[in-house]
């Protein structure tokens, strides 16, 4: 029998670990026997904590993106990850591990009114001697190029998703892997624009982008905004008569305070989409 279970990662800044054990034990309270994997910092964690995760991986490299480098290590068949600036909502939450089916992940879609970046153009793609950009959402001419299919399109929300362990997503997680390091370290995104570069989200497109043969199936989830109901999305993505099962909002590691206001109280905007430039000079110690 296929075992199922959640991962989360906290590492770099303590307020992401807070954030990680309000979201698990949010989880636990909807859902008591659901399994939890949390990679963070051995220093971080109090003893009343322990009782709240089933597997307790450290040491784990000190980088906002462990992430990358924790996902291939799942102790699970069946895997959901969670960004720790999550809230569960409700049980309905563990519905994702009937959707994977005979997908390699299933994933929800970013929605462009709501993302800081979703279309973007590599040199010479619009024309000769035109660098690649980031493109807005909300200019007509710029939507136009996607449509001519002069854009790329970042189409996949890599805050939560769902995926069976195989060797076609082992091989697609040590691609993500490499082409972050490639990004930030090498600090070579080639012909794509250099604005880029921090965002895993970016890494992961290029992973698919530049590796077709891994041949990932990878699905879009049914009603995928109650599953990963993002700070900013309208209501109206919620199909009728479904409720949330996911909240995510997105905090600066600064904002604990305001974080848990907006669990509270649930308003409507997303306060920060965080700071990438105070990564820029953080290196990866353990890989």
């Amino acid at each position: 029998m296929e075992t199922k279970g959640y991962l989360l990662v906290a590492t770099l800044s303590k307020p992401f670990y807070d954030a990680m054990v309000m979201c698990v034990e949010s989880l636990k309270d909807e859902i008591p026997d659901a399994k939890v994997a949390v990679f963070t910092h051995e220093e971080w964690v109090r003893d009343e904590d322990r009782k709240l995760f089933d597997h307790l991986i450290t040491p784990v490299p000190v980088h906002c993106r462990t992430k990358l480098w924790a996902l291939p290590q799942t102790p699970f068949d069946i895997t959901c990850y969670l960004d720790v600036d999550g809230f569960v909502l409700n049980n309905q939450i563990e519905e994702v591990f009937d959707l994977i089916g005979d997908a390699d992940v299933v994933m929800s879609e970013n929605r462009p009114y709501n993302a800081k970046v979703v279309y973007f153009t590599h040199d010479d793609q619009v024309g000769p001697g035109i660098p690649g950009r980031e493109i807005t959402h909300y200019k007509k001419e710029d939507i136009e190029l996607y449509k001519q299919g002069k854009a790329h399109k970042f189409r996949w929300h890599c805050g939560m998703f769902v995926w069976r362990k195989n060797e076609r997503t082992q091989k697609l997680w040590e691609q993500w892997l490499y082409w972050y390091k490639k990004h930030t370290i090498e600090l070579d995104t080639g012909p794509f624009p250099n604005g880029l570069k921090y965002w895993d989200t970016f890494a992961f497109w290029r992973a698919l982008y530049e590796n077709p043969e891994l041949n990932v199936n990878i699905q879009r989830m049914p009603n995928d905004a109650k599953y990963n109901f993002v700070t900013g999305y309208r209501e109206t993505e919620l199909r009728p008569g479904s409720e949330k099962a996911f909240l995510h909002y997105t905090i600066d590691p600064k904002e604990t305070e305001r974080r848990e206001a907006y669990i509270i109280n649930e308003t409507g905007f997303n306060f920060t989409y965080g700071s990438f430039d105070r990564f820029k000079w953080i290196q990866w110690i353990y890989i």
